[in-house]
């Protein structure tokens, strides 16, 4: 009988204890074996083994490729030992004995009560919740704070076997750079997939990212994540070129295998430093990062004077030309063969505001964000796995959408959509109180399916855009679709079109990447929005973030393209860029992004030193032909036009541009830490652009009508040998009276800058402009 009882423990039930449907065991009253008292106590015993079957089952059923829950199976079936032990000395001592009884055997078991109804439990809320990687952890680290010493040393080696999986991949990841999972459950995890002709060269920002929903935060720390990460890929960059230190490494990787926190955050702290050293030695010594930087301070942020001077004079004539494809080619031949050597690694190009990604092998300049995996070609957007409830992505640099633009997407839902909203948001302005541009595709019983286009404002940070507390919300529109279920599989085409403050919408059905169906809702139905950015963004230099995110669907990204105007101006060669080539790895510091937004400054700079030049040559040509008293006008025109420009030039580049950029290099130069040093660059970014105006739109434009009145004078003075002077000189008056209207409004807008702002800078600039109260005394005038 006995027998059987202990057979039961191991859960296996017998002759008199039964199972019901794979509820907890009882004894069999009906067989008349034991007293009532015993039967209850026997209940209690043979559910032990009630428990144990449970567990046993969930350790032999475990085929799942998932590290932690073989790390698991193996740390509870080591803590089970114990209790199979006792059961066998039991059979022993009754073997030697021929008779047991029920209170005895009862307490003998009582310290498994506890343990295995806890282990049970723990298994049940790990199978329910699906936890994995740094989940189970805290779990497991949460079940040690008991007060049971044995049920704590039993958790306590469950966690350790686990912490073996996490230390294996800390080590790969810390020690070569490698992500040593096959089941997602790291808190790191590689999100550009492409295999490269060299293994080492890939995106510092887009390739790898943290996992939030695996981190074990009792364990690892936000902050400690974030140097982990730092540290694998700078041990990925330092490997490819073979600069790491293996030596010194590996020794502090090897004490990293204790389950102390301290000690883990203190080498950590160690590793991070080193490899930062040894990254920033890489960059700065054998990359010369310096001496690159000196070449886009001298000819992207055009410093090199005498370089401008040339390169304008040598294709003063191209310029004159429309823009071709045939006068840019031009342009780059008379670059290449000035006297410089830098000019080797520099181009001339035509920027153009948008972006087009007809495959998503790359993801050069896009932020990802949250649940979103590059696989093969596409990007898909998966539910996300953090306190946010989207995922997307987004270009990283700001787009020209105030003026016109045109944004489509081919997309699939890789399951048909519900009654929950699987939302895009399209646009987006981030600030304090951000407003997006958000277009829903919804699904109700009184609608069918349709697509709603509404506003969304709320208090959240830059790249956030639906939170739980909204404090604005308004429908645009919305679409009623008929024809378009959005079922699975099915691939769309989605465009966006925002033209003469009209906005429309065209969406197809495809049954291929590239061949639309018929028989859908012609473009010429769809009905247009009457819809004005500025009404409702404030829009920095009619520019705002573009990306695409998705609310609690699985979505496939196929291709996204986006085209746009040019914000700066409209002028001839208004998009001329001049392109500085940055090799791997010194791209890991002066990023495709940033090299975008000195471009930028480029293309800023650049009209107004050519207008300066342009008024420089026709002064030449006027003092050549003609006297002072004979074009009083003409002249008066020029000397204006000139100061003006000078001003703005001089305080861009002495007061501005050269201030901050002596400023950066001082701090870069005194940093050793890798991360420390794209912060700084970032901010001399971030600080140029504020002060060269670039989110003050309205200052910005009237900067270049500055610019347009000097072309109309241009265009006004080259006449001069067609017409009589004196045909041109009153000309340029009726020209300076409309520069003194348009010009003070300019001045009035930077006084009012003055009195919010305390910056040095622009009370040199007024200086500059109004050394003789000229412009001064004019706004008095008109008050």
């Amino acid at each position: 009988m006995l027998h059987d009882l202990l057979f039961s423990l191991l859960g296996k039930p017998g002759s008199f204890v039964k199972q019901f449907d794979n509820s907890p065991f009882y004894i069999d009253e009906s067989l008349n074996l034991f007293s009532k008292p015993e039967i209850v106590q026997l209940n209690q015993i043979v559910n032990l083994g009630y428990h144990y079957q449970q567990i046993d089952n969930f350790l032999q059923n475990q085929d799942e490729k998932s590290n932690y829950l073989k790390a698991l199976v193996y740390g509870i079936d080591n803590s089970l030992n114990d209790y199979r032990q006792t059961i066998l000395s039991l059979e022993q001592e009754y073997l030697n004995e021929k008779m047991f009884i029920v209170s005895q055997l009862n307490v003998r078991l009582q310290a498994f009560y506890q343990i295995l109804l806890n282990l049970h439990t723990s298994i049940n809320i790990i199978q329910q919740h699906n936890m994995r990687g740094g989940q189970i952890l805290d779990y497991l680290y949460e079940r040690t704070l008991t007060g049971n010493d044995k049920l704590q040393i039993i958790y306590q080696n469950i966690l350790s076997a686990c912490y073996e999986v996490l230390f294996q991949q800390l080590s790969s990841w810390l020690q070569y750079g490698q992500i040593l999972d096959t089941s997602e459950e790291f808190f790191i995890q590689r999100i550009d997939e492409k295999k490269k002709t060299d293994q080492y060269e890939y995106n510092w920002d887009t390739s790898f990212t943290l996992n939030i929903q695996m981190l074990p935060l009792h364990f690892v720390t936000l902050q400690m994540a974030d140097k982990i990460l730092f540290i694998g890929k700078a041990v990925k960059v330092l490997k490819g070129q073979q600069e790491l230190f293996i030596n010194e490494h590996q020794q502090l990787i090897r004490e990293i295998e204790v389950y102390d926190s301290f000690t883990f955050n203190r080498i950590v702290d160690q590793l991070q430093k080193q490899v930062g050293e040894q990254l920033v030695q890489l960059i700065v010594n054998k990359q010369e990062l310096f001496s690159h930087l000196k070449n886009f301070y001298l000819f992207i942020l055009l410093n090199n004077g005498n370089f401008i001077q040339q390169f304008l004079s040598d294709c003063q004539s191209i310029l004159q030309l429309p823009q071709t494809q045939q006068a840019l080619q031009e342009l780059n031949f008379n670059l290449h063969k000035m006297d410089y050597d830098q000019t080797e690694k520099m181009d001339m190009f035509i920027y153009n505001n948008g972006f087009e990604y007809k495959t998503f092998q790359s993801l050069n300049n896009l932020q990802i964000k949250n649940n979103v995996i590059q696989t093969i070609n596409i990007l898909r957007m998966g539910p996300a796995r953090g306190p946010e409830d989207w995922s997307g992505v987004f270009r990283d640099v700001k787009q020209s959408i105030e003026n016109g633009f045109t944004l489509q997407i081919v997309f699939k839902f890789k399951q048909q959509l519900q009654k929950s909203l699987g939302g895009y948001s399209m646009l987006q302005v981030p600030q304090d109180l951000s407003t997006s541009l958000v277009l829903l595709f919804c699904q109700d019983e009184e609608n069918g399916v349709f697509i709603r286009l509404k506003l969304d404002q709320q208090k959240v940070s830059s790249l956030s855009v639906e939170s739980k507390i909204k404090f604005k919300e308004e429908i645009i529109y919305k679409w009623k679709l008929d024809k378009i279920d959005f079922s699975e599989g099915d691939l769309h085409s989605l465009k966006i079109n925002y033209q003469n403050d009209e906005l429309s919408l065209i969406l197809d059905d495809t049954q291929s990447e590239t061949q639309c169906k018929t028989d859908i809702l012609p473009p010429s139905q769809w009905k247009k929005v009457a819809f004005k950015f500025q009404k409702y963004f404030q829009l920095e230099l009619g520019r705002c973030m573009v990306g695409i995110k998705q609310y609690g669907q699985i979505v496939d990204l196929y291709t996204w393209k986006m085209i746009g105007s040019n914000f700066l101006n409209d002028a001839s060669w208004s998009g001329l860029t001049l392109k500085y080539q940055v090799e791997y790895p010194l791209s890991l510091l002066i990023t495709p992004s940033l090299q975008e937004k000195f471009q930028l400054f480029f293309r800023y700079l650049f009209p107004i030193r050519h207008a300066q030049f342009e008024l420089q040559q026709v002064w030449i040509k006027l003092i050549k032909k003609f006297k002072k008293k004979d074009c009083k006008y003409i002249m008066g025109m020029h000397t204006q036009l000139m100061h003006v420009v000078n001003a703005f030039y001089h305080y861009f580049q002495m007061d501005i541009i050269a201030v901050q950029w002596s400023k950066m290099i001082s701090r870069m130069q005194n940093e050793i830490n890798f991360e420390q040093m794209r912060k700084i660059m970032d901010e001399f970014e971030q600080s140029v652009s504020n002060q060269l105006f670039l989110n003050l739109q309205q200052i910005v434009k009237n900067i270049f009508q500055v610019i347009k009145f000097v072309h109309r004078y241009i265009e006004q003075v080259n006449r001069i040998e067609m017409q009589h002077p004196q045909v041109i000189n009153k000309e340029c008056y009726k020209l300076m009276v409309e520069f003194d209207t348009q010009f003070v409004a300019l001045f009035n807008l930077i006084q009012l800058l003055t009195k919010s702002t305390n910056q040095t800078a622009l009370f040199q600039l007024l200086t500059r402009i109004d050394y003789n109260s000229y412009f001064d005394n004019k706004t008095n005038e008109k008050l």
